[in-house]
């Protein structure tokens, strides 16, 4: 019996060569490998492309925050380095990094990989939704900007065609505040059953512009924007958050899988909507932009 066809292991020496890699050959692309290796594995991802490893590039990775307050993450910084960053206060989108598995996964994992295995349940994806966050993809015919909302397109399928690579995480200056929450039956090394990301602006009491969005609540992570809608204009006061928490469920189309029922799902769900705009509105006050 044959052997079957597997493809090169190959390690650019900087962005351009990544791209010409990706043009020439279907290939893979490995950042921090903790889902590829697996995948590949078990033939989910087909062994005759090339691995192509941008693990060394360092034109991805790296935080940074322009003077206008504009924050750009590079889509190979690791996820426990933009868990770690001091370069802005805590956000849905560092609460995220910081609960994807354990600490090994984390060192290893990165931002971009964990955006372009498209899981459903993906711990930072509602918080980059939130934000607005831009996704830049690049090939060897230039570069695009693609919002978060329209990225996924399915359970591990998103818009970046095979000779791109998302290279950059733009995210837009904001007077905000997030946070993002998850529900899972362990502590640690779980994936989200639901989870939640908020982002509130609040001028004079009020607030005055809200993102809501859903994490393992639909075939991707999605937008609520009901419940988002319901926030502004109000003081966040009690009844306000719950009711634009109930509106979650509008948005919200969970199926029955191992990790929760549909109808646990949507038990959970306001819930979870309801602690995170109240963590939200708490790093708002105290003057947490992002």
């Amino acid at each position: 019996m044959s052997e079957p066809d597997v493809g090169s292991y190959r390690r650019p020496d900087n962005l351009a060569e990544a791209l010409t890699m990706l043009d020439r050959r279907p290939a893979s692309v490995l950042a921090g490998g903790t889902d590829l290796v697996v995948l590949r594995a078990d033939g989910t991802v087909d062994r005759a492309h090339d691995i192509v490893d941008i693990k060394g590039l360092s034109e991805l990775r790296g935080i940074s925050r322009d003077a206008d307050g504009t924050l750009t993450i590079g889509a190979a910084t690791t996820l426990r380095e933009l868990a770690r960053t001091t370069v802005v206060p805590p956000n849905a989108i560092t609460d995220g990094a910081a609960l994807v598995g354990g600490w090994q996964t984390r060192v290893r994992g990165t931002i971009g990989g964990n955006i372009c295995r498209a899981s459903p349940a993906g711990d930072t994806l509602p918080g980059i939704l939130a934000a607005h966050a831009q996704l830049e993809l690049a090939s060897t015919t230039g570069t695009r900007l693609v919002p978060a909302h329209a990225f996924f397109t399915g359970p591990g399928r998103t818009v970046r065609e095979p000779n791109e690579l998302l290279t950059r995480v733009i995210v837009p200056a904001s007077r905000g505040a997030s946070a993002y929450l998850r529900f899972t039956y362990r502590r640690a090394m779980d994936l989200a059953v639901v989870g939640v990301a908020v982002h509130l602006e609040i001028e004079n009491g009020r607030c005055v512009a809200a993102r809501v969005a859903l994490g393992a609540a639909a075939a991707t992570p999605v937008p609520a924007p009901e419940a988002a809608d319901a926030l502004v204009g109000t003081e966040l006061d009690e009844p306000s958050v719950a009711a634009a928490a109930q509106l979650v469920l509008n948005t919200a189309t969970p199926i029955d899988d191992g990790r929760g029922s549909r109808a646990h799902r949507r038990t959970v769900l306001p819930v979870l909507a309801k602690r995170a705009i109240g963590i939200a509105l708490e790093r708002a006050r105290e003057g947490h932009p992002r």
